[in-house]
């Protein structure tokens, strides 16, 4: 087995620094893959909390032309609704809404969560391994949809994990796996908040218990930024 790289802290007062902060180091290592492959690609979380970094590192002048971007996870919602993982990354990362950048879209591969699955599963096979990942977590450990408990995810193979709804009023999901987030070049995590921050220490003692321990242990690292409010 590799050696475990290093977990990187970068702290931070304020969401806006470390998304600034963030969005600089994504920047660079966007240009390098450019520089040395002719082409980059990045997966982005959902959610509030990276608006401000996706709006940060769109103002980076790149080639963006040659950057794919991808969510982490979707929910399996119409791409209008509220709910929509990729309705929040092109609201707020500018070559998305210039169409100056790619976009792997999570929707309209199929009417049935399982169908929807194995068209992302072929369509991900044809991609290389991921250039960059910047994942969030929730308060439970929680990295793309990959959730506590949730034993098929957790072990899913190298493509996509379809997550059933649960509670029966939450929409389905469709998540990356685990093999293609740790298998990234790069991996970032973005986390805000002292309660976050516990439950990282917290999984650095026990990755096992959470899924961001997925993250942990990786032979390239993991840099987290981390912000106190």
């Amino acid at each position: 087995m590799s050696a475990a790289g290093p977990l990187l802290r970068h702290r931070f007062e304020t969401l806006a620094d470390a998304s600034a902060a963030l969005a600089e180091a994504v920047a660079v290592r966007l240009r390098a893959c450019i520089d040395e492959r002719g082409r980059a690609l990045l997966a982005v979380p959902g959610g509030t909390t990276p608006a401000r970094f996706l709006t940060a590192l769109g103002e980076h002048e790149l080639p963006w032309e040659k950057v794919t971007v991808l969510p982490t996870d979707e929910r399996f919602v119409a791409p209008s609704d509220p709910a929509s993982n990729e309705r929040m990354i092109r609201a707020a990362f500018a070559p998305l809404r210039d169409g100056r950048a790619g976009f792997v879209s999570f929707h309209n591969a199929g009417d049935d969560l399982a169908d929807a699955a194995a068209s992302l599963d072929r369509l991900l096979a044809g991609l290389p391994a991921l250039d960059v990942v910047v994942s969030g977590m929730g308060a439970d450990g929680h990295i793309a949809s990959l959730f506590p408990g949730d034993e098929r995810g957790l072990s899913s193979g190298p493509g996509v994990h379809a997550i059933a709804a649960s509670p029966p009023d939450l929409p389905p999901r469709l998540s990356l796996s685990p093999a293609r987030l740790r298998g990234a070049d790069h991996v970032c995590l973005l986390i805000s908040g002292q309660e976050k921050d516990e439950v990282l220490a917290s999984a650095v003692e026990l990755p096992g218990a959470f899924p961001v321990g997925l993250l942990l242990g990786r032979p390239q690292g993991l840099d987290v930024y981390w912000a106190k409010a």
